[in-house]
């Protein structure tokens, strides 16, 4: 049975994730299977990637494909759903834009397991974004379903630390956090989840020979209209109404940096 408007609103309010069943076709999920396998061939054989001076690199090592929705439109196909952005449009809003996209999954041999975790968990300057997590695969806990602690993401940004050298380096600080009433997510090939990028979540180390793919990507609205690479997809709304409501993303470059820029920028008007 479908899932209104009101009630995937309404359940992820109050847990801070809903599954939304049987949402992909079938077809859309093999054709995304299908690129995944070629690029994981293609990077067997040859580590060069001609997008790298655009997008991010790839990490096979760690079960990440990086920027598929610019890379791929059989993605770009799984982003856009109508059902999905109708999903998502019921929890944030008409105005909706891309902020990251990629494939997750749990490479074989390696130390595989997601520490607990909030997702963007340094960027407190940000708004709140919606984690989409698509699954190609029948999810379960044998081989690799995500953990969360349901309604934990009420309690706002958590303190962390850096742990140098590890995958997962940023680490939230975990005394005083309660971590046994936790729910695995098991979902079937089609389904999709969403979560806010608050909510704690994890997953374990799996030695499963039953692949779990997941196409990931997050959203936001238009409160600030920044993209952490490549440059902002609007996928929904975007209408120029709500442009002077969006505020401007501080810049990370130093000041002599952007000086040396707009230095640039006037130059490059006189060849």
């Amino acid at each position: 049975m479908s899932m209104s408007t009101t009630e995937i609103k309404q359940t992820f309010d109050e847990q801070g994730f809903v599954v939304i069943e049987n949402l992909i076709e079938s077809e859309l999920i093999a054709d995304a299977i299908k690129v995944f396998n070629d690029v994981e061939t293609y990077f067997s054989n040859n580590s060069y990637d001609p997008f790298t001076d655009f997008l991010m690199e790839h990490r096979t090592d760690q079960g990440a494909l990086y920027d598929l929705y610019f890379r791929h439109p059989e993605y770009q196909k799984l982003t856009t759903h109508p059902k999905l952005l109708n999903g998502l449009q019921s929890i944030i809003g008409p105005n909706i834009f891309l902020y990251e996209s990629a494939l997750v999954y749990k490479p074989k041999g390696k130390k595989n397991e997601v520490p607990w975790h909030q997702d963007f968990m340094n960027r407190t300057d940000e708004p709140e974004k919606l984690i989409v997590w698509i699954a190609l695969d029948d999810v379960t806990v044998a081989n690799g379903a995500l953990k969360f602690i349901p309604g934990s993401h009420k309690n706002g940004f958590l303190p962390f630390h850096t742990v140098k050298g590890e995958t997962h380096h940023t680490r939230l600080n975990l005394d005083g956090i309660d971590l046994d009433n936790f729910k695995y997510g098991e979902m079937k090939k089609g389904d999709a989840l969403i979560f806010h990028h608050l909510l704690l979540h994890s997953s374990d180390r799996i030695s499963s020979e039953k692949p779990r793919r997941a196409y990931r990507f997050s959203v936001q609205n238009f409160e600030q209209i920044f993209s952490p690479r490549c440059v902002p997809v609007v996928l929904s709304g975007g209408g120029t109404n709500i442009y002077s409501k969006a505020t401007k993303k501080s810049s990370s470059k130093p000041k002599w940096k952007k000086a040396i820029n707009k230095l640039g920028q006037k130059l490059a008007t006189f060849s």
